[in-house]
C-alpha cells in the first residue's frame, strides 16, 4: 500500500476501529486511544500492507490492541505515583473524585449498552452524531435517510434515555 492512501484508509475505517474497541473496552476515551495506536502501527507498516486486505488487518490489530488495553493496569500505577506526591487530605479528595468519575463512566456505558439493546440504529446514530460529532448530513446519507429523519431518531433515542435513566443520572 502507498503512503498517500493513509488518509483515505483512516477516513474510511477509523469509526469501525473505534466501535470495535468500544465493544471490548466499554469506554469511548480508551477506544479512541486504541484507534490512535492502531493507525500509528499502520503508518509504521504501511509499505508492507495490502490495500485489499487492510480492513481485516485493522480489525485484527484493533481487537488485539483493545485486549492489551484491558490487560494493562496503568491506571493503578498512575494513581499510586500521583498519591505519593500529594498531601494525604488531598489524596483522599482526589481518589473520591476518581471514584465519582468512574461511576459516571460506568453509568454512561451502562446506558449506552441499554440503548444498543433497545434499538441498534438509535445507538449507532447517537454514537456517530452525538458522541463522535460526525456531520449529520454525512451519516444520514450513509443510512439512506434525510437529515430531518436522522434528527427525529436521535430525538426519540434521547427521549427514551431521559424517560428511563434520568433519575439514575441525578442520583450520581
Amino acid at each position: 500500500m502507498k503512503r498517500e492512501e493513509f488518509e483515505d484508509v483512516y477516513r474510511e475505517y477509523h469509526h469501525m476501529v473505534i466501535h470495535l474497541a468500544y465493544d471490548v473496552l466499554h469506554d469511548y476515551d480508551l477506544a479512541q486511544d486504541v484507534c490512535q495506536e492502531v493507525f500509528m502501527k499502520m503508518d509504521e507498516k504501511i509499505e508492507s500492507l495490502d490495500r485489499d486486505r487492510i480492513k481485516g488487518w485493522l480489525l485484527r490489530c484493533g481487537k488485539r490492541k483493545s485486549i492489551d488495553f484491558v490487560r494493562r493496569a496503568y491506571r493503578k500505577n498512575e494513581v499510586s505515583v500521583i498519591a505519593e506526591k500529594m498531601e494525604e487530605d488531598f489524596v483522599v479528595e482526589y481518589l473520591l473524585e476518581i471514584e465519582n468519575e468512574k461511576n459516571r463512566r460506568q453509568f454512561r456505558n451502562f446506558v449506552l449498552d441499554k440503548l444498543k439493546q433497545k434499538n441498534q440504529t438509535w445507538y449507532e446514530l447517537m454514537m456517530r452524531v452525538v458522541v463522535e460529532g460526525e456531520p449529520a448530513a454525512m451519516v444520514a446519507e450513509e443510512y439512506g435517510i434525510t437529515v430531518v429523519n436522522l434528527r427525529m431518531k436521535i430525538s426519540r433515542a434521547r427521549q427514551w434515555l431521559y424517560k428511563n435513566y434520568h433519575q439514575g443520572y441525578l442520583e450520581l
